[in-house]
Order: structure tokens, then C-alpha cells, then sequence
């Protein structure tokens, strides 16, 4: 179980299929598993990563996970691999997360957990890794999301 800044205990959703998963591009160091990830995410995520119109409303102590799902989905997908989906949410909008070895995984589900809203993987369509960086906005907190990975790794060092 992990915990937000504000000590509420969440998790992601597909955990319990993410303990073979290793990272497809061979880099075992540091970030070895999805758990490592996630509990690195959870120190980076903030409100300049979050989806632009989540970002007035985005409380980093409790709700860590809001607004991040597509820069999230595509560093999953660069590191262990599988594949990018996208489902329409209540409300209109759209949420993004990966399948591996045949399983949905989703780091930022906990948004909708925490206020009770349902949330349908199926249907879906899967999405181009290409098409979800291709909105400047959204490659730009991508590139954001890496600089501030990289730095807490640095931190982690020392």
C-alpha cells in the first residue's frame, strides 16, 4: 500500500498483476518494477504536470493522481512496455492507461476512487504511443514529469 502526502493509503489499479512485469527496456537500476514507479511518481506528481484544466483544482496532499493519466500511461508504456488505451469518461472527457501481459494497468485511477466515480475499461480503443504525444501541452508535462523523476532519482542518491 502507498500513501499521499496527506497520509490517506492508496494504491493502483492492476497491482496485483504488475510483479513479473519488468522494464522493457533493460534498465533494472532504480526503477525495476511498476510499484518503484508509482512510489517515484507519487513524490513527483504536481500541479504542472496535471492536465491543464485539472490544475486549478489539483490538491497534490490527498488527490496526487488528478489530471495525470496521459503522461502517465506513456512513461508506463516507455518503460515496461504493452500498450496505451483510452476510455470516455462521465462528463465527456477521456482517460488513458496501459494493458501488459493481457491486464489493465492504471497508476491514476485513485482519482476516481477517492470520489466514487465508476470507472469502465471496456470498451476502449488503444491509442499510438505517437498520438499521445503529439499535443504540444501534453509533451511538455511528459518532459516535465521526466526532469522531475530524474531529479528525485538524483535525490534518492545522495
Amino acid at each position: 500500500m502507498f500513501t499521499t502526502k496527506s497520509g490517506r493509503e492508496l494504491t493502483y489499479f492492476g497491482r496485483e498483476y504488475t510483479a513479473d512485469i519488468r522494464r522493457a527496456d533493460g534498465k533494472q537500476h532504480i526503477i525495476a518494477t511498476v510499484d518503484d514507479l508509482f512510489e517515484l511518481l507519487l513524490k513527483v506528481w504536481c500541479r504542472d504536470t496535471a492536465y491543464p484544466s485539472c490544475q486549478k483544482d489539483y490538491i497534490l496532499e490527498n488527490d496526487p493522481t488528478y489530471g495525470q493519466c496521459a503522461i502517465s500511461a506513456m512513461l508506463v508504456y516507455d518503460m515496461f512496455g504493452g500498450t496505451i488505451h483510452r476510455i470516455r469518461v462521465s462528463g465527456g472527457g477521456t482517460h488513458y492507461f496501459n494493458q501488459i501481459n493481457g491486464h489493465y494497468i492504471d497508476l491514476t485511477k485513485d482519482q476516481f476512487d477517492l470520489y466514487d466515480l465508476p470507472v469502465l475499461y471496456e470498451p476502449n480503443e488503444e491509442m499510438p504511443r505517437e498520438y499521445c504525444g503529439k499535443n504540444s501541452d501534453t509533451r511538455n508535462r511528459y518532459h516535465l514529469l521526466l526532469h522531475l523523476l530524474r531529479a528525485q532519482l538524483a535525490a534518492n542518491m545522495h
